[in-house]
């Protein structure tokens, strides 16, 4: 199966426990993250459309910290 450059995918939110949601998504995988990520008016038993998409500027970004990283310590 091929890749999209753009990927959307429903998950539902089961539950939230002590602030972090308990979210269930294709595959039967759980995803467990802070209740604050989630969409103003969500609550348990909502579904939510998720996009998946490259993010080329973050990527070089990190690409070129890490790179200054190591230039650092293989200057020392």
């Amino acid at each position: 199966m091929g890749r999209n450059r753009e990927s959307s995918f429903s998950v539902d939110l089961d539950r939230i426990e002590e602030g972090i949601a308990v979210i269930l998504a294709p595959g039967g995988f759980q995803w467990h993250l802070p209740e604050s990520y989630l969409p103003q008016g969500v609550t348990e038993g909502m579904t939510m459309k998720v996009t998946l998409e490259a993010d080329q500027g973050a990527t070089h970004a990190r690409i070129e910290r890490i790179r200054e990283l190591r230039s650092g310590l293989e200057s020392r």
